[in-house]
C-alpha cells in the first residue's frame, strides 16, 4: 500500500493480496500507477499496460480515493477476437 497526493487530495494506491506480480516488482507497478494518476484518477475500472503486462484495477472515489490492482495478466494471455 503507498500513500500519495493526487490534486492536493491524499490517495491510497493497493495491490490486492496474493496477487502473483510476474516479473514485476511493487515498486514498478507503484510507479506506473502514480505515472498514470492523470488518466486513471477518473475511471471506474481501467487497464494499464506496464511492458508485457496489463495491470487491471478500480478506482474508488471515497473520503481516501483508492485504487486497487486486482489483476495481473501476461500479454500472452489477451485474446483479441
Amino acid at each position: 500500500m503507498l500513500r500519495t497526493k493526487f490534486e492536493g487530495r491524499e490517495m491510497i494506491l493497493r495491490i490486492k493480496r496474493n496477487l502473483y506480480l510476474y516479473s514485476l516488482d511493487e515498486d514498478t507497478i507503484y510507479n506506473s500507477l502514480r505515472e498514470s494518476l492523470q488518466i486513471i484518477y477518473f475511471m471506474d475500472s481501467f487497464a494499464l499496460q506496464v511492458g508485457e503486462y496489463l495491470l487491471v484495477g478500480e478506482t474508488q472515489q471515497s473520503a481516501y480515493p483508492l485504487i486497487t490492482v486486482q489483476n495481473i495478466v501476461p500479454r500472452k494471455n489477451i485474446v483479441t477476437v
